[in-house]
């Protein structure tokens, strides 16, 4: 009974830490859904508990009643928590402590894989400074608390996803930025673009030579300010991409019907264009439209990029690992030179003669928008290109 005890004592300790931690991070974030979850949890161990304490009173008052399952029912509301729950102690090291950590380490117990990093995040003391951690390509916020228990002093951690507000605020940050540049630049060049435009009109076509210099100045200002003012338009264009609308989506449907649009398309003459997709993709909510034109974007690149193949190919996949569900485009174009790597996300950098260097930035904008991502993949070599898109999968921690 004594153990029972402390177990019960333990465990209820770290899921309302856990559910605390996770519902004061969710409300700060205004994720009032999450908010709620970790209230309804902290509520409930902490109902729990007292249900505990006051059968554990009746056994001491009365030895005949039978003994508790409280201790049970709060492993089980430990370990059906949302988020994943880890502690550290220095006997036992890193340990996952419910279902969704095991899930997100591939673990039953001691975690190995990442074990160095979250260490040091765990054992973070920066003050108010909350650590944060990337495990397999997302980044958690790490929420720390210091417990004492039977065996020693230990450190519990809520690991908080915040892969997909990261990507938002990045998304929000560049269409802000684009929009102030836009507005700012636009401001000083109208009123260049009207008087070169004026001045050019004073003087006559038959006038003095070094007057016909100062109008071909002038002419060569006005044509200059028009090819800016078109440049700031797209600038202007891709800073007021609207808020996703969302809805749920059949991912793979979405997919086959733009590919069956590229097949009819005049684009995909003589291409190979390719198609699969594993089987129980779930649906997702995404902003249909948006996703469609992300999706055209990367594809007609694609295609554009085999041009000069003898025998072009393209193969567009979906599938779902462990978190994600991953929309692949590939092409046989011959890959992409290290230095223009960096870059090309970058608004209006472009390697095509004729390019204006905004699909691949909007398509990735989007995809940020909608708390997924769109990534040039390491090159699989074979002269080949392959971009993914990520969204998060419904219930991905979850084994």
């Amino acid at each position: 009974m004594a153990s029972s005890g402390r177990a019960l004592n333990i465990s209820a300790a770290l899921l309302m830490t856990g559910a605390a931690l996770f519902a004061v991070n969710a409300a700060q974030q205004q994720l009032w859904a999450n908010a709620a979850i970790g209230l309804a949890t902290f509520c409930g161990s902490l109902v729990a508990l007292w249900g505990a304490v006051s059968r554990r009173t009746a056994i001491l008052q009365a030895p005949s009643t039978a003994p508790p399952n409280a201790a049970d029912d709060l492993r089980i509301l430990v370990d059906q928590a949302p988020i994943p729950l880890v502690r550290f102690s220095d006997a036992h090291g890193i340990q996952a402590v419910n279902r969704a950590a095991r899930a997100l380490f591939q673990t039953d117990d001691v975690i190995l894989d990442g074990a160095i990093e979250l260490t040091e995040a765990i054992c973070w003391r920066g003050g108010d400074l909350r650590p944060s951690l990337q495990v397999f390509g997302r980044h958690y916020a790490v929420n720390i608390s210091e417990l004492t228990i039977d065996e020693g002093p230990i450190r519990l951690a809520a690991l908080t996803d915040v892969e997909a507000e990261i990507n938002r605020a990045e998304a929000a940050a560049l269409r802000d930025t684009l929009q102030i540049l836009s507005h700012e630049i636009m401001n000083s060049l109208t009123p260049i673009a009207s008087l070169a435009d004026v001045a050019s009109s004073y003087i006559e076509p038959g006038a003095a030579p070094d007057l016909y210099s100062a109008r071909l100045a002038l002419e060569t200002l006005s044509r200059r300010t028009a090819s800016l003012t078109r440049f700031i338009d797209a600038y202007h264009s891709m800073a007021r991409l609207p808020e996703p609308v969302f809805q749920s989506v059949d991912v793979t449907q979405l997919v086959v019907d733009i590919v069956e649009f590229f097949r009819r398309s005049p684009l995909c003459r003589d291409v190979e264009l390719c198609f699969d997709a594993t089987a129980d993709i779930p649906r997702l909510r995404l902003d249909e439209a948006q996703v469609g034109q992300a999706l055209i974007n990367v594809i007609t690149n694609a295609l554009e990029a085999t041009e000069n193949q003898l025998e072009r190919r393209v193969s567009v996949s979906v599938r779902q690992s462990r978190r994600n569900v991953i929309i692949s485009i590939s092409d046989n174009g011959g890959g992409i030179d290290e230095a223009v790597r960096a870059n090309l996300f970058t608004a209006f950098a472009t390697t095509k003669e004729k390019g204006g260097g905004i699909g691949l930035n909007l398509a990735r904008q989007i995809s940020l928008a909608q708390g997924g991502n769109l990534q040039l993949l390491e090159d699989p070599g074979e002269a080949m290109t392959v971009f993914a898109f990520t969204f998060p999968a419904p219930g991905g921690m979850v084994t």
